[in-house]
């Protein structure tokens, strides 16, 4: 499995909270070959699932969500510019003078987020940050050829390409969360001819970004006995404190929180240490802004564990991370399954 195609593909889908089924019939696709049932929900969760012969074994969830940041088209103006608010998780820093693409009716429309010039803003205004109600998209039509094509509600997703930096290190838009959706493909790649005792359930979740909403109803029709949930995590850069952020390159990061499970979390650390798999440890508060949220409180309570991928710029077009990190949360996810089928085989 090329894992650096893989992203990257996955990367160029444009599916915000709400469009996850753009990107949906891919995810299937790249699931199908190694899993013996894939469907996909009403909320557009994609569900996939490699079988033990034992229909009554225990189910291991394995979530990563597939939505991305967006924003959304708020009115149309009369001189054919869009007003816009941040849908999910949009930093209004970071896009001024950004590529967009505008999801209307008709099809998708490229766009710019505007920016006004430094020689015809004040010294107090190049000082802010400005609001959404501020800025606005410019597709380059007039006012009524605009009404014609764009309307409120329509979707706006960041545009950019994935490109390779040096050694490993990858950047581009919505490596939070396909990152992990690769990583978890990657793990049922290498299972794909191994019989296991126990049901693993991946599920490729919808609507995490505007309040962690799709991983619920699928982890209560899963009813998993265990689940990890993969995401990414603030890699360190400068003038970021080193206790919030992990080090890109070094592995995968493992936290411990009130809501996740400690003794599925040391299995995992152990699990590493033993197979040489690199990681990091953290320590998290409250939900951890994460699915595990979501799944550990589901139906009578869920064994969560929490995996992430240090990614740098999160919430941007130029999201940054190491493939090496990448491929590690794979190899750890494939170690910890072969550990519990060898566990389960001695019991």
């Amino acid at each position: 499995m090329d894992l650096k195609q893989t992203l990257f593909s996955l990367s160029v889908q444009t599916a915000c909270s709400g469009m996850e089924y753009r990107t949906a019939g891919m995810v299937k696709e790249l699931f199908a070959p190694y899993c013996d049932e894939v469907r996909e929900d009403a909320l557009h969760n994609v569900i996939a699932i490699k079988r033990s012969k034992n229909p009554d074994a225990p189910t291991l969830m394995i979530d990563a969500h597939m939505d991305e940041i967006a924003m959304v088209v708020t009115s149309v103006r009369e001189d054919g510019f869009l007003n816009f608010n941040s849908l999910a998780g949009i930093d209004r820093r970071t896009i001024l003078a950004c590529e967009v693409t505008v999801h209307a009716d008709g099809g998708d429309y490229y766009g710019i987020v505007s920016a006004m010039p430094p020689h015809l803003s004040t010294e107090a205004d190049r000082k802010k940050t400005p609001a959404f109600d501020s800025l606005c998209i410019d597709v380059g039509f007039d006012g009524e050829k605009a009404k014609e094509i764009f309307s409120a509600g329509d979707f706006v997703t960041l545009r950019a390409t994935p490109k390779e930096l040096l050694g490993n290190i990858v950047t581009g838009k919505t490596f939070d969360d396909r990152a992990s959706v690769t990583a978890i493909l990657a793990s049922f790649h290498e299972l794909r001819d191994i019989e296991l005792p126990f049901h693993v359930a991946a599920c490729l979740s919808a609507q995490e970004e505007p309040g962690l909403r799709g991983a619920k109803p699928a982890a209560h029709g899963l009813c998993p006995d265990e689940a990890i949930a993969i995401d990414v995590c603030h890699a360190l850069i400068p003038e970021c404190p080193k206790e919030r952020t992990a080090i890109m390159g070094k592995g995968p990061v493992l936290t411990y929180a009130p809501i996740l499970d400690r003794d599925l979390t040391d299995k995992l650390v152990e699990v590493a240490r033993d197979r040489n798999i690199p990681c990091q440890l953290q320590a998290g508060v409250g939900t951890t802004g994460t699915n595990s949220y979501a799944i550990f409180c589901t139906n009578q309570g869920v064994k969560t564990a929490l995996i992430s991928i240090p990614l740098k710029y999160m919430h941007s077009a130029i999201e940054t991370l190491d493939l090496q990190d990448v491929k590690n949360v794979g190899r750890l996810l494939t170690a910890y399954i072969l550990h519990r089928k060898e566990e389960m085989s001695h019991a």
